[in-house]
């Protein structure tokens, strides 16, 4: 849950943090609490020989010449400790400079900035005006002013850069929230100003970037501090994270958090290009990040209780840098610059930079599409499940054992010819798990009939009185001569009423903890004694079943894995929804240009205007940016990360928005059936969503607070 992912970022950030720790910055920032003034931190200089202030200032100038995607990494580690100083405030300003300044200024201002021999502050809601080269009036709140010798100006499209010891100007430093790193208001009367033409938007963009990784810190170590807590507090004999109030406040913390971190990192990326893309990401981040800090500080406090409002106790360390935050990143503000941008057509693709050996991989698989070009659609179907690229990830022979490369590969090269895979959905999980836990008659018998679609699979797990509960299986399979006859009921079964064959968690022994007593069958869905009710949606249409058993016998060789050992199998099945990579960007998700068409015809109905369409639409790249990051963690050859378990709970929660923000913006139209396609069809959809989510999200949270947070499984609910 950091904004590296590559061995080279990973390894920069260890160092900030061993730093951190052996110079006690999280103490120095606890000094400052009462001290009648700010001094540079006593680790300054050392953090300035690390050349820290200057990894992304070019070599020209004194600086590394590297990029924002090695600062956001050293700003994040640093917020993770609250750092005190004026360090991202300065690494703002020499980032505006270098992007905006002609030679003369960047020569002139960066050396000092780079080596830490100058300070800085920013300005980005000044009432100032400029005349010339001279500035006059309020800068507004500045960040960092308590301590800088150098003042950047966001004035008009422009940036005015002044000296703070220049006589015409006036700070005043009155007692700060955040007193370890201390804002100021400054006025300026006709100051000398050195003008960087045009470079107000890169200002706001690169603060927003640098500021959002400042935010990502804070989350991610009040998330990190909270889960930690809940699993040491021991209440009612019990550690306080088996509680799911508890797990789940701290699941939120680790969504929002993930959510932001992707977002920071792309944008810290985009800054490379500049111009458009750079707005658009450093929108999107400050949208997420700010949000997320202030939620994290204030969970962290209440999973903490008591002590944690406390002087003694750091959360409120914390909780003052996330609150400040707020003031000075704008999520509304971002939000609605989003919904500009994307009115004008700024998009922002999420693309992976494949390294040299998927040039060799890319000629075969072109070879192989070029061999489907005179094929029928049915004949290319049988030459994609015969050669193992209809499911290109599964194990050989009847998948290719693709690794993340070759996958991703395949994927450009597929869509480039416009070559379709078949769809398996619950199908392919299925089966999947069938090959690597069935026997070999099994493989035999049902593998190759579902790659060529002959057979739907339906997933038969959940029960009317189990809720989110997986393990709560009371469908009862009692021993008879040659198999089992299975009673009781499931529900929930998308597909089952067009499904030919189902797996089913069936009880088989009742004696023993309830994980323990389950065997995975194989059930056919036209046997005699299955009957299917198809559930009526919201929206008329029939997706959803419940499937009861009376009697059904299920042969002893269509049992998969060990009796009563099947809670290994049916977790496998449900790991393997998210198994393959390069896909899956939350195209199930409502598209925002959808919500932005009904926003612009009545942009009057919606609550909180386009800052709340603007949280949609940095909520919904953020989803896409999760399966980014973890394509990259992939093709790096990295662990997996915690975006898969996110993003599933994401796309549920973005059903949720889409569903609220249609309602209001349709207004009377909301209550027809009978109007619009968008109006009848895809708001009624999207309350569908509403209807499923439910459970959906207390599982994933679950799953987030034990597999992501480390936080122990409460034994009566899982």
């Amino acid at each position: 849950m950091a904004i590296a992912i590559t061995e080279d970022h990973q390894a920069l950030g260890a160092t900030v943090a061993d730093l951190a720790d052996k110079r006690q910055l999280l103490e120095a920032n606890r000094s400052l609490l009462e001290a009648t003034e700010e001094n540079l931190p006593a680790a300054w200089d050392e953090i300035a020989k690390l050349g820290w202030l200057g990894l992304h200032v070019p070599e020209a100038y004194g600086g590394s010449g590297f990029g924002l995607e090695e600062l956001v990494v050293v700003v994040e580690e640093l917020a993770r400790k609250v750092a005190p100083g004026p360090f991202v405030p300065t690494v703002i300003a020499s980032a505006a400079i270098a992007a905006s300044g002609d030679e003369a200024a960047c020569a002139n201002l960066l050396p000092g900035l780079a080596d830490g021999s100058r300070t800085a502050a920013v300005a980005l809601g000044a009432t100032a005006t400029l005349d010339g080269s001279s500035v006059s009036g309020s800068a507004g709140v500045v960040l960092g002013g308590g301590l800088a010798n150098l003042l950047l100006i966001a004035v008009g499209d422009d940036v005015a850069v002044v000296e703070v010891n220049d006589p015409s100007v006036t700070v005043e430093t009155p007692p700060n929230l955040d007193p370890s790193r201390r804002s100021a208001r400054v006025t300026l009367d006709d100051t000398p100003a050195t003008v960087l033409a045009g470079g107000a938007q890169a200002l706001v963009d690169l603060s927003r970037v640098i500021l959002s990784a400042d935010a990502v810190g804070i989350a991610a170590e009040c998330t990190h501090s909270a889960a930690e807590y809940a699993k040491e507090r021991i209440q009612f004999g019990r550690p306080i994270a088996m509680f799911q109030a508890v797990k789940h406040h701290c699941a939120n913390m680790a969504v929002a958090t993930e959510m932001a971190t992707a977002a920071t990192w792309d944008a810290a990326r985009a800054a490379a290009t500049g111009g458009d893309q750079l707005s658009y990401t450093a929108a999107v981040a400050a949208t997420l990040a700010a949000p997320a800090a202030d939620l994290c500080a204030n969970l962290n406090t209440q999973v903490h209780g008591g002590i944690a409002i406390t002087w003694e106790h750091e959360a409120h360390l914390y909780l003052r840098r996330a609150t400040t935050l707020l003031h000075f990143l704008d999520a509304d503000g971002a939000a609605a610059d989003l919904v500009d941008l994307a009115r004008r057509g700024v998009t922002r693709a999420k693309t992976v930079e494949l390294p040299p050996e998927a040039e060799t991989i890319r000629a075969d698989v072109r070879a192989f599409v070029d061999e489907l070009a005179d094929l029928s659609e049915e004949e290319q179907k049988a030459k994609l499940v015969e050669t193992g690229y209809a499911m290109p990830h599964w194990p050989k022979p009847y998948g290719r054992a693709a690794g993340p490369i070759e996958q991703l590969v395949i994927e450009q090269e597929f869509g480039t010819a416009k070559v379709t895979r078949p769809s398996y959905g619950i199908t392919g999980w299925n089966i999947l798990t069938l090959i690597q836990y069935g026997t070999d008659d099994q493989v035999a018998r049902w593998v190759k009939p579902a790659l060529d679609q002959e057979v739907v699979w339906c997933q038969l797990f959940s029960e009317p009185d189990a809720g989110s509960d997986a393990a709560g299986v009371t469908t009862k399979g009692t021993r008879v001569d040659g198999g089992w006859l299975v009673n009781g009921q499931k529900v929930w079964t998308s597909g089952a009423h067009y499904s030919g064959m189902g797996f089913a968690t069936v009880r088989t022994n009742p004696d023993v903890p309830k994980h323990d007593g389950i065997t995975m069958m194989v059930i056919d869905m036209h046997a005699e004694g299955v009957e299917v009710r198809p559930l009526k949606m919201v929206n008329g249409g029939k997706e959803f079943n419940e499937v009861f058993f009376s009697d059904v016998f299920v042969p002893d060789d269509d049992v998969v894995g060990p009796v009563d050992g099947g809670w290994t199998v049916a977790r496998a099945t449900l790991g393997n929804e998210s198994v393959s990579i390069g896909s899956g960007d939350g195209g199930m998700a409502m598209p925002p240009e959808l919500l932005m068409s009904a926003y612009d015809a009545h942009p009057e109905r919606l609550g909180g205007g386009a800052a709340r369409l603007g949280r949609y639409l940095a909520d919904h790249h953020a989803m896409g940016l999760l399966n980014l990051r973890s394509t990259n963690r992939a093709v790096s050859g990295s662990e997996p990360g915690p975006e898969g378990a996110v993003t599933k709970l994401v796309l549920s929660e973005l059903g949720h928005d889409a569903a609220a923000i249609l309602t209001e913006l349709y207004g009377p139209d909301a209550v027809f059936m009978d109007g619009d396609a968008v109006i009848g069809n895809q708001m009624v959809l999207m309350h569908r969503a509403l209807s499923i989510a439910g459970g959906t999200s207390e599982i994933k949270r679950n799953q987030i607070g034990e597999r992501i947070l480390g936080m122990p499984r409460d034994p009566l609910i899982n």
